[in-house]
Order: structure tokens, then sequence, then C-alpha cells
């Protein structure tokens, strides 16, 4: 589905280039989870940036479902850490605004937002505008708003940073679910080791910049995985643990 095959890149500087990715090389399947976790710095956000087309790649090429990616495209949208939506539309006329940017008639889409927004427990707000949703419920409107036109693959640039941790706890079982009835490949970047165990299907750990990748680590426990739950817990504690030695040990190769 995403192949990215020899992936490097640099940022030229006053003082010289400054190489944020080399040689990464990674396939995700269709319909996967992937996260892709790092120390601040280690080139995950420029990854995404690459995969998403916002950035050509130094060397190295990705493709998307065998087209090769030399652009921004509404097949594969870019999720941030703001949900950035329109004040003075309401939440169900934020989650159509890229319908009309692809030149679609709305009324085609009404029912998938309908749809979208009850899966991510909003459907009681369709009417309401951003400003009275919490931070939480606006970044599940934002999230809608990514998937409405079925995209190939999203990706997630630490969307639930800026949440606090009960908030992103709740918000990272929603994405877990709308991942399950949807489908959707999906590539989040992250910080959080907790995080990435709840979600991916694999954890792609980097080593500190250049971000090569140093690891990638399957995660094999079955879902729905609920953060509460004590078998759970269990068996996410062990990877975890293994991501965390993962980080602290990265710097002793990333030479």
């Amino acid at each position: 589905m995403i192949e990215i095959d020899a992936v490097s890149h640099t940022f030229p500087s006053r003082t010289g280039a400054v190489p944020a990715l080399r040689d990464i090389s990674l396939s995700i399947r269709p319909g996967e989870f992937v996260a892709v976790l790092g120390r601040s710095g280690c080139g995950k956000s420029t990854l995404l940036r690459v995969i998403a087309g916002l950035l050509r790649p130094t060397s190295g090429r990705v493709r998307v479902d065998g087209g090769e990616v030399d652009r921004p495209s509404r097949d594969v949208p870019l999720m941030f850490q703001r949900p950035a939506l329109l004040p003075w539309r309401s939440v169900l006329d934020n989650v159509l605004l890229p319908v009309e940017f692809a030149g679609r008639r709305r009324n085609g889409y009404r029912s998938r937002a309908s749809e979208l927004l009850a899966l991510a427990g909003l459907g009681d707000v369709e009417r309401v505008a951003p400003a009275e949703l919490s931070g939480g419920m606006q970044q599940r409107a934002a999230l809608c708003r990514s998937l409405i036109l079925r995209p190939r693959a999203l990706l997630l640039d630490e969307p639930f940073s800026a949440l606090d941790a009960i908030t992103r706890t709740e918000l990272a079982g929603e994405l877990q679910r709308i991942h399950m009835v949807e489908g959707t490949t999906m590539v989040l970047v992250t910080h959080s080791i907790e995080e990435a165990v709840l979600l991916a299907d694999r954890v792609v750990v980097l080593t500190p910049r250049p971000g090569r990748i140093q690891r990638i680590l399957d995660i094999d426990i079955p879902r729905p995985r609920a953060a509460d739950s004590e078998a759970y817990q269990q068996r996410a504690g062990r990877r975890a643990a293994e991501l965390h030695h993962l980080l602290l040990t990265a710097g002793a190769i990333s030479g």
C-alpha cells in the first residue's frame, strides 16, 4: 500500500546541510496501523511530510498503491496537532469541507458525515459551532473531516499531544474504534509509548537525527484493546518496556 524506498532527507542551512532522515525503507500493508516513535528531532514528522507529498526526499522515493508520491493528495491527508476547524461553520459543515474542495456534491456525503460523527461520539452536535466543543471533541471532528472522502491512507502527526492525559487516552480509544470500522491505513507519529502500543499493529522506532530505523516491533495484542483492562495492561507492559529500552539505547547506534 505505502512503499518507502531508501528515503533520505537533508535540510539546507547557513552552516551546512542538516540530515533529518537517512535510508528509510518500509512497507505498510493496506489497513495496517503503524506508529512511528522516536526522540524529539529524530525526523518523525519529516517522514510523515515526505509520505504526504509535502516534502520531496533528497533521495529515495515513496509510492502509494504503486503510484509515486510527488505532490500532496486528497487520497493521503495529513492530520495535525490542532484541529483547525472554521469557527463560522457548524461541525457538520466543517466535516464536509473537503467535499466542497474536491468539487463534489455535499448531498452525496451528508449521510457519510453523519455516520462518521456518530462513530466518533459527536452525533448530537452536528449543528453546533466548534467554539462550543471541548478540545477533544474538536479533534474528533477534525478526524471525521480527514476521513470523509474515504482516503487510501491517513497520516497523523501527534494529533492528541495538546490534550490532557485523560482526554488523550479517550481519543486514542476512539481512533482505534474508528480504524477497526473504517479499515483505513493509518500512520501515526507520536512521542507516547503507551499510545503507540494501544493503537499500532507495528511500531517503527527511529534513531536520533539523522533518523534511521532502529527496529520494527510487532504489537501482537488482540483488538479491541482496552487501556483499563488488566489483561491488556499485562501484555502492553511488556511491549512498552521493550520500546522504552529501545529509545534509551537508540543514541548509541545513531552516529
